[in-house]
């Protein structure tokens, strides 16, 4: 076995055999990895690649050590960013008992450590990956004092990369309805999906459907803006893998809508179209009505319309009374039953999922106006099959 290679296995074994958050180790034992160079200093910002030519711990991770000056009762900031992989940190050092680590912080799923010198001397920062043989360029950046605190957590969307997409030209309001393309030469978001960009611009207040179709690929929606909380995303909210979005302004924006795939290198044609949310009011009952004391049963079939969240749905009239307390029971043995209730004196639907027990919904309720509401049979992920619903009297 080669000096490296011993000096490795040592500072490795170390790690692994730590408990998990803290590795109570000797701080010499992992001074032994070799840095062959590599250096670092408060101020610097270097790249540097795992590969099959480093270290590789016994849980199969590759490890790449640098050399850290280090003065006394400073601080340093470590940040480690790679868009090849999930990356942690170990510093450690004179006057650390512990190894100081860190795999997150960063934004994203990137690493962020912070830390004060105890002692002047040289420190070693030890990058790797989160996951075994995880190969990849990476980005290290050691500064004086930390950045700003990111606003997004791993495997979420920076809403700062969404804004900085280029939309000029590309304009959505309510009742507009675009059509464009993604291709190779398109940007990339989140985990390389080829994106586009689009400003959407409407009053505080106002409800909008932005709904998004591919018959090329399978769509994905962001939007992100002033007011809203965080980056709003769907996949297959309008169903047959279109997304949509419902939101209620919260400011007169603008707002921006990024049109995306939802995997990396797919192409085609889009359109996108800004709307009034769908209104469960208005969903048909083709004769089907239900009274208090009644259990009646129905079949959901994929030609159903969507009704929210791509859930197909059926509903039922039922005659309620202001005042009257309700108890409804939606049971399916096929899938897993999902139960939305509106009507009058509702601003918004009531819903349910597993109340009922066994995957089955359960809604209870004092009504709140006098009227016909619609009691609608759905599933949680777009099933199809028999159901029956009943509603009780409490």
């Amino acid at each position: 076995m080669t000096r490296r290679h011993l000096a490795c296995s040592l500072a490795l074994t170390a790690l692994c055999l730590a408990p998990a958050g803290v590795v109570g180790q000797s701080t010499s034992v992992l001074m032994l990895i070799p840095t062959e160079g590599r250096q670092l200093e408060v101020g610097s910002d270097q790249t540097g690649a795992l590969s099959t030519s480093d270290a590789l711990s016994p849980d199969d991770r590759y490890l790449e050590a640098w050399d850290l000056r280090g003065r006394a009762g400073s601080s340093a900031t470590v940040d480690i960013a790679s868009e090849r992989f999930d990356p942690r940190v170990y510093v450690v050092g004179p006057g650390f008992a512990e190894t100081m680590f860190a795999d997150d912080g960063g934004g994203g799923c990137n690493a962020r450590l912070t830390l004060t010198f105890l002692e002047t001397g040289t420190f070693r920062v030890v990058v790797s990956s989160l996951s075994a043989r995880e190969p990849g360029t990476y980005q290290v950046r050691v500064s004086d004092r930390p950045g700003p605190a990111p606003t997004h957590g791993c495997g979420e969307v920076d809403s700062e990369s969404l804004n900085s997409l280029p939309a000029e030209g590309r304009a959505l309001q309510m009742g507009s309805s675009q059509s464009s393309r993604l291709d190779a030469l398109s940007h990339s978001v989140q985990d390389g999906r080829p994106a586009e960009a689009w400003r959407l611009t409407g009053r505080a207040g106002d409800r909008v459907s932005i709904v998004m179709a591919s018959e090329d690929f399978d769509t994905y929606l962001y939007l992100t803006g002033p007011g809203l909380d965080g980056v709003l995303t769907d996949d297959d909210g309008a169903g047959d893998l279109d997304a949509k979005i419902d939101v209620t302004l919260p400011t007169s924006g603008p707002f921006t809508v990024v049109a995306a795939a939802l995997s990396s290198g797919s192409s085609g044609a889009y359109t996108i179209r800004v709307e009034a949310p769908f209104d469960m009011n208005t969903l048909p009952t083709h004769g089907r009505a239900i009274d208090l004391g009644q259990r009646v049963t129905g079949r959901l079939e994929s030609s159903d319309p969507i009704v929210a969240d791509g859930r197909r749905g059926q509903a039922w009239a039922f005659e309620g009374i202001s005042g009257q307390r309700v108890t409804i029971e939606l049971e399916a043995e096929d899938y897993d039953a999902y139960l939305y209730l509106v009507g009058p004196g509702m601003v918004e639907p009531m819903q349910d999922d597993d109340g009922g027990g066994e995957l089955n919904s359960l809604l209870s309720t004092t009504l709140p106006g006098t009227g016909t509401y619609r009691i609608i049979a759905s599933s949680l992920s777009d099933g199809t099959g028999a159901y029956s619903l009943s509603v009780s009297p409490q």
